[in-house]
């Protein structure tokens, strides 16, 4: 089964970029977790540019799921090694290039794709309600 995942990305500074959705047929949030962590090594993430977003912490909610639980997916803070995309697509496999953390292009608002109509933006849930006026003495 497929579940609809809302994501949230933000810079490492902890500043908000902008709101994602897309579908993820794995059964278990582990698994959804897994799939948006590895979605973010490759660079493949929705409403980003290609190899966009590496760098990011995005904030993962799987809302139908019946155990929704909010999660984070991260970049390691250790000087790890992350796994980069080769730059053109050919629709053959293509060894990977490794790439340390420090030398990855940091994601920029350049890198969000815009929707091109309203019809695109996921509408929120339940807007958040306005401040109710002070009773008047």
């Amino acid at each position: 089964m497929a579940y609809k995942v809302q994501l949230a990305y933000f810079r490492p500074t902890g500043k908000f970029l902008t709101y994602a959705t897309c579908a993820v047929d794995r059964e278990t949030l582990a698994d959804i977790w897994e799939r948006i962590h590895e979605l973010r090594r490759l660079g493949q993430l929705p409403g980003l540019r290609p190899n966009a977003g590496r760098d990011l912490h995005i904030l993962v909610d799987v809302v139908g799921h019946p155990e929704r639980v909010l999660h984070l997916v991260m970049p390691p803070f250790i000087g790890d090694e992350d796994v980069t995309p080769i730059k053109v697509p050919t629709g053959e496999m293509q060894p990977l290039v490794r790439m340390p953390l420090d030398e990855i292009p940091r994601t920029t608002t350049r890198d969000v794709i815009k929707p091109s109509t309203d019809d695109e933006v996921t509408p929120v849930d339940v807007p958040i309600p306005e401040k109710p006026e002070e009773p008047k003495k």
